[in-house]
C-alpha cells in the first residue's frame, strides 16, 4: 500500500490527460490516507510519551516514599533495641532483689 507506486516518472509522457488525472487522484487519495495514518501515529506517540513521563513521576514518588519508610524502619529498630536493653536491665535488677 505505502510506497508501492506502479508508475514511474517515465510513463507520464505516454499517458492520456484522462489517465494522468486518474493517476493524480490515485496518488492524492494515497497521500490523504498516509497523512491520516501519520496523524494517528503521532497522536499515539504523544500519548505513550505522556504515559512514560507519568510513570517516571510515580517512580520518583515511590522511591521517595520508600526512602522515608526505610528511615522510619531504621528509627523503629533503634527504639526496639533500646527498649529491649532497658527490659533486660530491669529484669536483672528485679532478679537481684529476689
Amino acid at each position: 500500500m505505502y510506497g508501492q507506486s506502479s508508475s514511474t516518472g517515465d510513463e507520464s509522457g505516454e499517458m492520456t490527460p484522462e489517465e494522468k488525472s486518474k493517476k493524480r487522484n490515485e496518488f492524492q487519495r494515497e497521500m490523504v490516507m498516509l497523512e491520516s495514518d501519520h496523524r494517528k501515529k503521532v497522536n499515539e506517540k504523544n500519548i505513550v510519551d505522556a504515559e512514560i513521563r507519568n510513570f517516571k513521576k510515580k517512580e520518583k514518588r515511590i522511591k521517595a516514599d520508600a526512602q522515608v519508610a526505610q528511615e522510619r524502619l531504621k528509627h523503629l529498630d533503634q527504639e526496639v533495641f533500646t527498649i529491649e536493653n532497658d527490659l533486660r536491665a530491669l529484669k536483672k535488677k528485679r532478679n537481684l532483689i529476689y
